[in-house]
């Protein structure tokens, strides 16, 4: 008795997952990300860009990410966006993240080094492209 009680709870514990799945799919969850700030100040940057339309900026930023060279779109979410730029000599890899704040109409980009202590600027100067691509 005690066995068909724990596989009927197991049956509805799994129905239970199942139906939230359809209910609340991830990506409802992972909109609207707010970027974490910069720790480690010398390899990373973190800029908030007031925007009036996201839809254009949005798409322009995915086309730039597109075409830079070593660049690759790893994760897009609903307002949020993940690439990783490799460098040409070293390879070493920088995320670059990307996320709308839709109620304040904030655009946020992050780029930070994974390794190292200082990126000799590179963070700096790739989120400055983006900027001057944007505005």
């Amino acid at each position: 008795m005690i066995c068909l009680i724990l596989l009927l709870m197991k049956i509805l514990f799994l129905a239970i997952l199942i139906c939230s799945s359809f209910l609340f799919p991830s990506s409802s969850f992972a909109s609207h990300v707010e970027l974490k700030p910069c720790v480690e100040i010398a390899h990373c940057v973190r800029e908030e860009w007031k925007v009036n339309n996201i839809e254009k900026p949005f798409e322009e930023i995915k086309t730039f990410i597109e075409n830079t060279p070593r660049t690759e779109i790893v994760e897009i979410d609903g307002d949020y966006l993940h690439a990783e730029a490799t460098s040409k000599w070293m390879k070493y890899v920088d995320d670059l993240e990307v996320s709308f704040l839709p109620e304040s109409n904030i655009l946020s980009i992050r780029s930070e080094s994974r390794v190292g202590e200082s990126d000799l600027g590179v963070n700096q100067k790739r989120v400055d492209l983006l900027k001057s691509k944007m505005f």
